[in-house]
């Protein structure tokens, strides 16, 4: 079915701005920064680590590569250990669990300004206290990286895209790839294609559950580059052309809500004239380029997440304009208007590129917050800032509800996954992600533990697996995750938890029905913590028409069991 999207000259622009006030963090000031964000040792709080330069001795100079882990300690960011010696800039780090273990390592690549020579890719073992270096390999610069489990074992594997110095063969752009055996890593270099100055992401772009490729940025040989490929048992297909890039990068998120991944880009194009574009999926993995006209943002950097807590998907973008002026910016998906709001933030530091802009929940309150670092361009000594503004909204926003329904199959050595059932008061359910976790035992993640795009799964295991136990959490478009549902394995279809009732319409505006077993009692209580005048009728039913708008928490007894169910009054 063809989608059509409107954006910006068919739209209101500046309007729904969002307020954001910076937080005192422990971080230092990146130059040439990369940053990834994820919560590192299961406190349910999102670290980050941040590979770059520092001006150590604070005289205008850049002149030490620096990376730092930061712990979120609900308050604020502390340095929680950096990787000495083995530290990167002009390069990419990531978090990644390589050893299915529950904590996350690191990845790393990029040059050092102790060898400016030879770049280097470093792997990092997260011990529970610390990170160890594990191996130091050759490494890439202007390029990224990113992790995925490419063949479906359950095993983070990874691929690095950039420019390399081979002695006899100068400088060439390749994507290796580096396939996870459980007790290290399988190298295939140039495995595709690659690009200098850069991006790629592997997502799953018709649902099929294997993984695509999206590459862009400088080809060997100097040939800008846009493509698209498409996984077909395995192998890369060549899909898709686009506007050849000379560079740039992308974020991918289900904007319109109905079930597939698009992509945003923001970079320049063959001329080096600025690019911002949404890349449409009709659900077969085709994407149509929907290009926004607006003045120029050049060394950007692109992020997804719910900006505005509506519960769609929004993109920005952190760079500079054609006068070298730094620019951070919003576009906010008007699902009404099947097309993007331009918005500028405010309280956010102009910063702008070559640096970063990540979006995370830092304080758990289910908003999503910015970390932003760049070039201060309006300061004479054009300082590099690292800083991070919590998003001062009142809106509330829910947790998700997890899946009720799971369903595991197995055909020789597939195990295929499938879940139903999962909702949220605001992101529509075709737009949700999930956490699956596989473990050999009850309550263990040592088989997968990962993010898709789709309500369903599958992995080829060893043949000595026979059964797994497993469990899943919805995610929200503002990263929220639900609680986990009920553990299954095979032979258990029903993974609904005890009391298994419904609650309907919801949103609702005038009446409520309580669907199932018997209720005894009921509380209806606002997100502020007030209890509301309701009464439970003998039909099960609930009067809500005397509350206002806005999200609720029902309680209700069952059986002496109190059960939990959050209700919208529209």
């Amino acid at each position: 079915m063809k989608r059509i999207c409107i954006f910006l000259s068919m739209l209101p622009v500046g309007l729904m701005a969002q307020d954001y006030i910076e937080i005192q963090t422990g971080m230092k000031n990146y130059y040439y920064g990369a940053a990834d964000t994820a919560d590192m040792d299961g406190d349910g709080k999102p670290d980050i680590v941040i590979n770059g330069a520092i001006d150590s001795d604070h005289d205008g100079n850049v002149d030490t590569s620096f990376n730092e882990v930061y712990k979120n300690n609900g308050v604020s960011l502390m340095p929680y250990g950096d990787l000495g010696v083995d530290a990167t800039h002009l390069g990419d780090i990531k978090f990644m669990d390589f050893d299915n273990d529950g904590l996350l390592d690191i990845i790393s690549t990029g040059l050092s300004y102790n060898d400016v020579v030879n770049y280097k890719h470093y792997r990092f073992r997260n011990t529970g206290t610390a990170f160890t270096k594990e191996a130091e390999l050759e490494g890439k610069v202007y390029g990224s990286l990113e992790a995925f489990d490419f063949n479906n074992d359950g095993k983070m594997d990874y691929s690095i895209n950039g420019t390399q110095y081979v002695e006899g063969a100068g400088f060439l752009n390749h994507l290796d790839f580096y396939r996870n055996t459980g007790t290290d890593f399988e190298i295939f270099k140039a495995w595709q294609p690659g690009t200098q100055n850069g991006s790629f992401k592997f997502i799953d772009l018709n649902n099929d559950h294997l993984l695509d490729l999206v590459i862009l940025g400088m080809e060997q040989g100097d040939n800008p580059s846009f493509k698209v490929y498409l996984n077909q048992s395995g192998a890369l297909v060549f899909s898709q052309d686009f506007t050849a890039l000379a560079g740039g990068k992308m974020d991918f998120a289900d904007f319109n809500a109905d079930g597939f991944q698009d992509v945003v880009i923001s970079g320049q194009d063959a001329d080096y004239n600025g690019y911002l574009a949404v890349l449409m999926n009709d659900g077969t993995g085709n994407l149509t380029e929907q290009k926004i006209n607006i003045p120029e943002i050049a060394d950007s950097s692109v992020v997804t997440g719910d900006v505005n807590n509506d519960g769609y998907y929004d993109f920005m973008v952190s760079g500079n304009d054609e006068n070298t002026n730094a620019v951070v910016k919003a576009f906010l998906y008007s699902p009404s208007a099947q097309g993007f709001i331009e918005s500028i933030p405010t309280g956010l530091h102009a910063l702008g590129g070559p640096g970063f802009v990540n979006l995370l929940d830092f304080d758990n309150d289910n908003r999503l917050d910015v970390l932003l670092s760049g070039f201060d361009w309006a300061d004479p000594g054009m300082p590099s800032l690292t800083k991070i503004f919590k998003n001062t909204s009142t809106e509330v926003n829910l947790k998700p509800l997890p899946p009720a329904v799971l369903n595991l199959t197995k055909t020789g050595n597939r195990f295929n996954f499938s879940w139903s059932g999962a909702s949220d008061d605001k992101t529509p359910t075709n737009a949700l992600r999930y956490e699956i976790k596989v473990g050999s035992t009850p309550g263990a993640a040592n088989i997968a533990k990962y993010i898709v795009t789709a309500p369903s799964w599958f992995l080829d295991l060893d043949p000595s697996v026979q059964n797994v136990y497993w469990s899943v959490r919805s995610i929200d478009a503002s990263k929220v995750f639900s609680d986990a549902s009920a553990q299954c394995s095979l032979g258990t279809r029903d993974a609904v938890k005890s009391n298994p009732i419904s609650v309907y319409p919801n949103p609702a505006s005038d009446k409520v029905f309580i669907g199932g077993e018997r209720v005894s009692d009921v509380e209806l209580y606002s997100m502020d913590g007030r209890k509301q005048n309701v009464v439970l009728n003998n039909d099960q039913s609930i009067n809500i028409s005397h509350l206002i708008r806005g999200a609720y928490l029902l309680k209700l007894k069952i059986k002496n069991e109190i059960t939990i169910r959050k209700l919208i009054i529209k």
